[in-house]
């Protein structure tokens, strides 16, 4: 978790003109000690069962809402429909950060066009061909193929520049002929402009819609970029609508596949707001397995959030899940708002600008105490209860997403310098916390490396902490920094202090 941290917090400050941007899937990867699995990963799926199928089919909408900007420099698709199925034909489509094929149904030259839309279905069985007789252009833009490396498909493609914003895809039952039925995609955006993207011919004429839905989110490969990264982003999908209605539901859930496919390093998060579901897409992370699978409670009352706010800083409190708390998360949301300035201030380093915005969540579900991630610090609600003057845990936590180191650094020291930050800057006057000399060591972390900064600052090397923190920050720290900046190294002082302890 704090290697992943470190990981995090790089992202945006160094890379602010990105609001996607994280480490390479490798580096992550490495940080979390997990393998990847080959391109595709369907980073998260979601399903909404239905309580029976939907006969006489014309029309599926689904809303999809991105909440930045992606570029087209990663491979993301975003699919409001992951599968569906009429009759027992498989379709699927949704908006891609480069979509990909043949500029015509004679040419089997691959293209890439960017961002757009697609739509696509399979063959009856997968296995029998289906040929481009089953694909109609919207205009000379779009893209076609039919191929087999994914099941026997068909599939139109369209270029359409979508960023930040919300979009609906539809599907819409269109004319028949000689016992078939063309079915068309378009794309929605916020002002009502229809953006066509083409249609797909399906056997029969009268057509019933499953009794479920999915939709998923798939970081992928081209030829153009055969290894993308994974980008940070939200992602919300919609409450399905067939024939301009929602569709009474059973229930959902959501899934991250690991075994079967298309595997997925665990980098995301779906859970539901109101009659929405949100992927929240970021880092590489070990999952626990009996989260593999979860529901999600569509319809709740949606979640109210306080801000608390100055002219330096912003925290956004959620004790929506324990709402016993509210007093205590608005007082820890002012100690954030106090002490952001104040915590940038001591940490300072060449060119760094320090977040200003943290959100604190409450967990009632969590053990331990807290961790912090992305600019959220996510609070045990039961530890709170039971340690209700425990700001200092805030204001270490609150130090962790001021830090954003890269990784690479050692843990130690990290949360040294967050202990630091809590217990000589804000608890100055505490007494300090007693140490084994026996058995403490300064890779102990927390406390005891804590303690171990501030004799050091005080008998060998003033600004030791603001020196180590820039190197952290920079990528450049190494053991021998400690001889370069107090001519001993890091176990000769660690000697010398525990002689203190002994006295």
């Amino acid at each position: 978790m704090k290697r992943l941290l470190f990981i995090l917090m790089t992202t945006g400050v160094l890379h602010a003109a990105d609001l996607c941007k994280q480490p390479s899937p490798e580096v992550m990867a490495e940080a979390a000690g997990v393998k990847l699995p080959p391109l595709p990963w369907h980073v998260a799926n979601v399903w909404w069962d239905f309580e029976k199928p939907v006969e006489h089919f014309t029309s599926l909408e689904v809303d999809v809402t991105i909440d930045r900007d992606v570029p087209s420099d990663y491979n993301l698709y975003i699919s409001p429909c992951g599968i569906a199925k009429i009759n027992g034909l498989q379709f699927y489509g949704g908006i891609q950060t480069n979509i990909n094929g043949w500029a015509t149904k004679e040419s089997r030259e691959r293209v890439h066009r960017g961002k757009g839309g697609i739509f696509s279905r399979w063959s009856s069985d997968k296995t029998t061909p289906i040929g481009l007789d089953h694909v109609r252009t919207a205009a000379d833009d779009c893209l076609v193929e039919s191929a087999g490396y994914e099941g026997e498909f068909a599939s139109v493609r369209r270029p359409f520049v979508w960023s930040k914003g919300t979009y609906t895809w539809c599907i819409t039952k269109g004319e028949s002929d000689n016992g078939s039925t063309w079915f068309t995609c378009s794309i929605r955006d916020a002002k009502g402009a229809v953006h066509e993207v083409g249609s797909l011919r399906f056997e029969g004429t009268d057509f019933t819609f499953w009794e479920r839905h999915s939709a998923f989110v798939e970081v992928y490969r081209t030829s153009k970029i055969p290894k993308s990264g994974i980008p940070k982003v939200k992602v919300t999908f919609g409450w399905p609508r067939l024939n301009g209605k929602k569709v009474p539901l059973k229930k959902a859930h959501a899934y991250y596949p690991d075994k079967g496919g298309p595997d997925s390093p665990d980098c995301a998060w779906v859970k539901a707001e109101g009659e929405n579901c949100v992927v929240d897409v970021g880092p590489i992370f070990k999952r626990d397995e009996a989260k593999r699978r979860h529901d999600l409670v569509l319809g709740s009352k949606t979640r109210t959030v306080s801000k608390i706010a100055s002219k330096e800083a912003v925290a956004w409190v959620d004790t929506n899940d324990a709402p016993d708390l509210k007093e205590w998360g608005n007082k820890a949301g002012t100690l954030c708002v106090e002490w952001m300035p104040k915590i940038a201030a001591l940490l300072p380093s060449e060119g760094f600008e320090a977040p200003r915005e943290v959100t604190l969540y409450f967990d009632p579900a969590m053990k331990g105490v807290a961790h912090a991630a992305n600019g959220k610090i996510t609070i045990s609600a039961a530890f709170v209860r039971e340690h209700p003057d425990d700001w200092g845990m805030v204001v270490h936590e609150l130090t962790h997403v001021v830090q954003a180191y890269p990784p690479g650094g050692p843990g130690w020291l990290v949360e040294g310098i967050a202990d630091y930050i809590r217990i000589v800057k804000y608890e100055p006057d505490a007494p300090r916390p007693r140490l084994d000399a026996a058995k403490a060591s300064y890779k102990d972390a927390y406390k005891t490396t804590a303690m171990f900064l501030e004799w050091t600052e005080k008998h060998h090397a003033p600004q030791l902490v603001v020196k180590m923190n820039a190197a952290l920050r920079g990528g450049t720290y190494q053991d021998g920094l400690w001889k370069e900046l107090t001519g001993k190294t890091v176990d000769e002082l660690w000697e010398l202090f525990v002689k203190t302890l002994q006295n």
